[in-house]
């Protein structure tokens, strides 16, 4: 087995193995989200991804869920029925 070169890396990996024995999914289900992403990039880009890189992914994954939390605020603000229309 090779060595991980990135020690979020490896951090992310224990945090899943840790979630998976305290049997929390929604943990584990997120988890293994960013460690699918880190993969998706070494695969990609064909090296082993560094410590910048594991945080360049989770910064724009945050920025991601962000912009999706803030248009799903502001679809409930522009379709929620006005008092009138009661």
């Amino acid at each position: 087995m090779s060595e991980i070169k990135s020690e979020l890396k490896a951090t992310l990996l224990h945090a899943t193995k840790d979630a998976m024995r305290a049997r929390d999914k929604q943990r584990v289900a997120t988890l293994r989200m960013v460690n699918s992403e880190v993969k998706r990039i070494e695969v990609d880009e064909r090296r082993e991804v560094s410590d910048d890189d594991v945080m360049t992914v989770l910064n724009k994954m945050l920025k991601q869920r962000q912009d999706a939390m803030s248009q799903f605020k502001n679809c409930l603000l522009y379709t929620s029925p006005s008092p009138r229309d009661s």
